[in-house]
């Protein structure tokens, strides 16, 4: 099947520059999104004093949206679902998003284009990740307001915090 998700939304001026339905494309996702998977099974991120690849918290002391998604996927991965969400709200809900996406790659995979196509047209339909990222950004404004009105004694420490010290007097 070489159509594209273009074809799903006849007046969309997006155009992406790959084939969606390409196999080895959603092979790469599978795999991809299998290792995801074993990791949040097997793996134990330490609860405090750990390494951060986020540059927004290694400059700032605050969290990105992102942060704790690690986390929390690890924690969905041990079935501790409130710890999940503790990490990161929106931990759960993009796990589940990885679990549609691997069984959307697999479905790929095996030539199952119609809940392929129905799942893209839901996707486009209901602007998933438009609304996905925005809910998210939200998420992370709020989250980095009440954690400057209520800083833990972790944030003190911050670069940011510092800084409004300073600007404070």
């Amino acid at each position: 099947m070489a159509a594209k998700i273009e074809n799903l939304e006849p007046n969309s001026p997006a155009r992406l520059p790959f084939d969606i339905y390409s196999k080895s494309l959603n092979a790469l996702i599978l795999v991809s999104l299998t290792g995801i998977f074993f990791v949040s099974i097997f793996y134990r991120p330490a609860d405090t004093n750990y390494f951060t690849i986020c540059g927004f918290k290694a400059m700032t002391g605050l969290p990105c949206p992102g942060c704790g998604l690690t986390h929390s996927f690890c924690a969905i991965g041990k079935g501790e679902m409130l710890r999940a969400i503790d990490f990161n709200l929106f931990g759960p809900l993009l796990f589940l998003a990885a679990i549609l996406g691997w069984v959307r790659s697999a479905c790929v995979l095996c030539d199952k284009t119609e809940p392929v196509a129905a799942l893209d047209r839901f996707i486009v339909r209901f602007k998933i990740v438009r609304r996905t990222i925005l809910a998210m950004t939200i998420f992370g404004i709020v989250r980095i307001a009440w954690l400057l009105m209520h800083p833990s004694s972790d944030l003190q420490n911050s670069p940011i915090v510092k800084l409004i010290g300073l600007l404070k007097g």
